[in-house]
């Protein structure tokens, strides 16, 4: 995915994709990791939230409420760019996955 990646290229690029999701941004001006934005977001099937911390932080978590499993917790340091990179793509493969069998 190569970019920087922080709440305005949520906004930009991966919001619009979740079409069945209620998103809700949160903003905390203290955090263990500085500043804190954070994205909330729901379905029927499934829920979670990013952390974008303030100095450079990333958490990623999402739950399946059907199985009740916890498919993502992954926190990431500010210099695992790559690490980050495939954790969006892992979060957006199973958001966007519709009614298959994980």
């Amino acid at each position: 995915m190569g970019n920087f990646k922080d709440i305005a290229w949520f906004k930009e690029i991966i919001a619009p994709t979740l079409i069945d999701y209620e998103i809700e941004y949160r903003l905390y001006e203290e955090g263990d990791f500085g500043s804190l934005t954070q994205v909330i977001f729901n379905s029927d099937k499934k829920g979670g939230g990013i952390d974008f911390w303030g100095l450079g932080w990333l958490g990623i978590d999402l739950f399946d409420y059907e199985t009740e499993v916890l498919l993502m917790n992954v926190l990431l340091d500010p210099t695992q760019v790559q690490e980050r990179d495939d954790a969006f793509k892992q979060l957006l493969d199973l958001l966007l996955k519709k009614d298959e069998v994980l």
